[in-house]
C-alpha cells in the first residue's frame, strides 16, 4: 500500500483456507517493520507457479526450470488437479484489477489508488509425487550423506522457519540421530 495508507490495516489479514484448494494463502495484507524497507502494509501476494527459481517478474522465465518442472509428476499432479485454482491465480497476479477485488474481499474500502507495485516473494514448495497434494509441513531427510547430515525440508512460511517449536524438533531429531548427550 503507499505509505500514508498503510495505517488502515495495521494487523495480518488472511482469508480462510479454501479446504483442498491446494495452496493456502490467498492475497493477504501483511504489515512489515524491516527496517530496510521501512514500516509498510503489504498486500499480497498471491500463490502461482513461476517458470524459474528467483521469478520476481511475470516474465522472469528459464527452459531449465521449465523442464524441471514438467518433468515433476508431483507438480503436474498438482496442476492437472488444480487447473483453475493455477490459472485464476496466474490471471490474479498479472490483473491489478483482479487482484484488488480479492484484497477487497477482505476489507472493502481499499481504492486502486491507495495501492503500488511493489515487491513479490518466491517460496519453493513441496508435491506429494503420489497425489499431487502440497506438502505443508516441514520434512526431516534423516541421516543423509552416510549419516552425517539432518536436512529440514519443506518450511513453508517464515513463521515456520522462525519456530521455536520447529527448532526444539530439529534439536532432539538430531541428537537422537548423532548420539548427542
Amino acid at each position: 500500500m503507499k505509505a500514508e495508507y498503510k495505517d488502515i490495516v495495521t494487523a495480518n489479514v488472511y482469508p480462510a483456507p479454501k479446504v483442498g484448494a491446494g495452496i493456502a494463502v490467498g492475497v493477504h495484507f501483511t504489515p512489515t517493520v524491516n527496517e530496510r524497507r521501512g514500516e509498510q502494509m503489504i498486500v499480497g501476494p498471491g500463490s502461482s507457479i513461476c517458470l524459474d527459481r528467483e521469478a520476481y517478474k511475470a516474465s522472469d522465465f528459464s527452459v531449465k526450470e521449465l523442464m524441471r518442472l514438467t518433468g515433476n509428476v508431483g507438480a503436474m499432479k498438482f496442476v492437472a488437479s488444480n487447473l483453475g485454482l493455477s490459472i485464476s491465480e496466474a490471471y490474479r497476479d498479472l490483473s491489478k484489477t483482479a487482484f484488488l477485488n480479492e484484497a477487497r474481499k477482505l476489507i472493502p474500502t481499499i481504492t486502486d489508488d491507495m495501492v503500488e507495485e511493489s515487491f513479490v516473494g518466491v517460496m519453493g514448495t513441496a508435491f506429494s509425487h503420489i497425489d499431487g497434494k502440497v506438502i505443508n509441513e516441514f520434512e526431516f531427510d534423516r541421516k543423509a550423506m552416510d549419516g552425517l547430515v539432518l536436512h529440514v525440508r519443506n518450511t513453508p512460511s517464515p513463521a515456520c522457519t522462525a519456530s521455536f517449536a520447529l527448532a526444539e524438533d530439529i534439536a532432539s531429531t538430531a541428537a537422537a540421530d548423532f548420539a548427542w548427550e
